[in-house]
């Protein structure tokens, strides 16, 4: 009896993280909310009959990401980007060591800067990952940390300003009216996004589920292209996540009076029996 509402006030309390995690980063950039899904809790009976199974309750089966996109902000940073379609960026450990295997994370948000070793990074100091690109243009498969110095004649001072095309492939104008171009911006996409595990913030990282990053450059193998100067926002909808924080507070004081109040008969039925 009292393990229908308690299964309830359990899935309400979850699906109340959820709601209250989304709408604390409704302002974060990149962000994706996620949504809660529930299944029956059905106990088993001694027979096989029909309605031998009693329902017992609900219970919360999956979190599940929306990877639907934000809309574009646009910025007056040349080192804000954003994606307009499938993949994530790349970003590697700002902690790691040289001769480690390489610690990835994916993320949505292309709020950059460079910093002061001509290395492009995120808010975090992660360095964003990048290709290589030839001088015909052609774009390498490897990642590596996008440092802007050597393509900058080894001195970052002589960047007059940078060009990111819808290929993510980057262009410094330099002071002497020369231009190079200093690599591409790598993309990842995995066969199962939704098994991506949470890192921090808006970041990822991929799990055995997920199966291995596929890196590409931006445009291709359908990945999505690179807006410079802009930020993809988080895709929240502030109302929707609200209408939806109240049914869940509700679902959770349904359910916590049906417990009460089945608190109640029992005890009443225990000094009931106790006084017969």
């Amino acid at each position: 009896m009292m393990q229908i509402p308690r299964s309830g006030i359990a899935a309400a309390s979850r699906d109340l993280n959820v709601v209250s995690n989304n709408l604390a980063n409704a302002l974060t950039t990149g962000f994706k909310k996620s949504h809660s899904l529930f299944v029956d809790v059905v106990s088993e009976g001694s027979g096989t009959g029909p309605g031998v199974g009693t329902q017992n309750g609900t219970m919360m089966s999956e979190v599940k990401k929306s990877l639907s996109q934000g809309s574009l902000t646009t910025t007056s940073s040349s080192l804000d980007l954003a994606l307009m379609g499938e993949g994530f960026f790349v970003f590697g450990d700002p902690k790691a060591s040289p001769g480690n295997d390489p610690i990835y994370t994916y993320s949505r948000s292309g709020k950059l800067s460079m910093d002061a070793n001509g290395t492009i990074t995120d808010i975090s100091g992660a360095p964003l990952m990048g290709l290589p690109v030839s001088s015909n243009g052609v774009v390498g498969t490897n990642p590596q940390p996008l440092n802007l110095t050597a393509a900058a004649k080894g001195n970052i001072g002589n960047i007059t300003s940078i060009q990111i095309d819808n290929n993510g492939v980057i262009s410094l104008n330099l002071n002497d009216g020369s231009q190079t171009k200093a690599g591409a911006v790598a993309l990842a996409s995995f066969l199962n996004e939704q098994a991506l595990t949470s890192a921090s913030g808006s970041k990822w990282q991929a799990s055995d589920q997920s199966g291995p990053p596929e890196f590409s450059a931006a445009n291709r193998n359908g990945l999505g292209k690179v807006n410079q100067g802009s930020l993809e926002d988080s895709n929240v909808d502030l109302t929707g996540e609200m209408l939806h924080m109240i049914s869940a507070q509700q679902a959770y004081n349904g359910n916590a009076r049906a417990l009460q109040t089945s608190s109640e008969m029992l005890r009443s039925a225990i000094e009931t029996l106790a006084h017969g």
